[in-house]
């Protein structure tokens, strides 16, 4: 399992982990219909991220444009499939539109908050100073004559 799968599942178990005590606690304060609609738009926050995780996982191996190209059909995928699931129970008012919108919002605060913390340990490069030591490196400089 690659890098970034592996930060989505772990994520994915830790948001749904919170969502669900959350979720009981908006139910013991508010009621059934506040902690479904928080639970809903956390469920919907959540498939958002792993679609990106698949959008990753389609990026590797392809040319620039084709990347691009991907890259901004994902994007608009993304957000419109956003527009959908929150906007039509919005606008049907089937729950309270705050409860869910706060539970989309919070998936995608600790999307940000995690994947500034936690990609950078991850998927980091060799500094200059291992790639120095490394003999087949100095020998492949020396080859080329820088």
């Amino acid at each position: 399992m690659s890098a970034h799968w592996r930060i989505t599942v772990r994520y994915a178990a830790w948001v749904s982990a919170g969502a669900l005590v959350t979720g009981a606690a908006i139910w013991s304060l508010y009621g059934a219909s506040y902690a479904g609609a928080f639970l809903y738009g956390v469920a919907m926050g959540l498939i958002s991220f792993v679609s990106m995780a698949v959008t990753v996982s389609m990026l590797t191996g392809r040319s620039a444009a084709a990347m691009m190209a991907l890259g901004a059909g994902s994007f608009g995928a993304r957000c419109l499939f956003a527009a959908v699931v929150l906007g039509i129970p919005a606008y049907l008012s089937l729950w309270p539109v705050l409860a869910m919108l706060g539970g989309f919002a919070v998936v995608y605060l600790v999307e940000i908050v995690l994947l500034l913390l936690l990609m950078p340990r991850k998927l980091s490069t060799p500094d200059a100073t291992s790639r120095e030591k490394n003999p087949r490196q100095e020998e492949a400089r020396r080859k080329v004559g820088t």
